[in-house]
């Protein structure tokens, strides 16, 4: 039995990688652009609420305040030229992959929180890519989807709690960016993406700021390189 599940899944296997390149080089028939693999490190950015402990009238109290923290991402992306607007100018279409580590940390008088947080993005980017001579100006804009896996860890005084759960997202995005031909084949990418929440399963989130439904913009800075074949 597992020798039929693994020639299963071996053929399974096979046949998904033959339908993505099948439907890459379908898309990419009348683009003269070649398609294209990024490889990116950047710094995802967004606004967290912290906490100051302070003494007011002899009790000590929280006080709180936002600022912008940033943790690191991966990125991997495929770019798809689908067709030419114009001899300076086509239409292409970006799919991405992010993996982000995010960690926040607050305390005040006897309590201290951390939370950690593994992120999977997926992004579906169409763009517009505009040249002059080896630059690449592009912008676009799509979906991000993905699943996050939250960790708190809360001690008061003496008691510590841990608390595990996973919350899907769905966020708008926009990039705008450049990219400067070193070779036949490489190229020097960097850009930049703001990302707005759109949908969480998880209607309360202190650790995101969605207690209200909504979260604050956050903006990914990023640079690398894209190999095209």
């Amino acid at each position: 039995m597992n020798i039929v599940e693994n020639m299963f899944m071996h053929s399974l296997r096979r046949s998904v990688f033959v339908i993505f390149f099948t439907i890459i080089s379908v898309l990419n028939l009348s683009a003269k652009e070649p398609v294209g693999i990024t490889f990116q490190f950047g710094a995802i950015g967004s606004e967290k609420t912290f906490y100051n402990s302070t003494t007011i009238s002899g009790e000590t109290v929280a006080m709180p305040y936002s600022k912008t923290s940033f943790n690191p991402d991966i990125h991997m992306g495929v770019n798809i030229p689908v067709f030419d607007i114009s001899d300076i100018c086509f239409f292409n279409i970006d799919l991405g992959y992010d993996f982000l580590w995010d960690y926040s940390y607050g305390s005040y008088s006897s309590y201290q929180q951390e939370a950690y947080a593994l992120s999977h993005r997926f992004s579906i980017q169409p763009q517009v890519t505009f040249v002059k001579s080896n630059f690449r100006f592009f912008l676009g804009t799509g979906i991000t989807f993905g699943p996050e896996i939250y960790r708190y860890k809360v001690s008061v005084k003496e008691s510590k709690s841990n608390t595990d759960y996973t919350t899907f997202n769905i966020l708008w995005n926009f990039t705008i960016g450049a990219r400067y031909q070193i070779g036949n084949h490489l190229s020097i990418v960097a850009d930049v993406t703001f990302f707005v929440n759109l949908f969480s399963s998880c209607k309360y989130d202190d650790y995101k700021l969605k207690a209200s439904g909504s979260s604050a913009m956050e903006f990914l800075p990023k640079i690398g390189l894209m190999y095209q074949f």
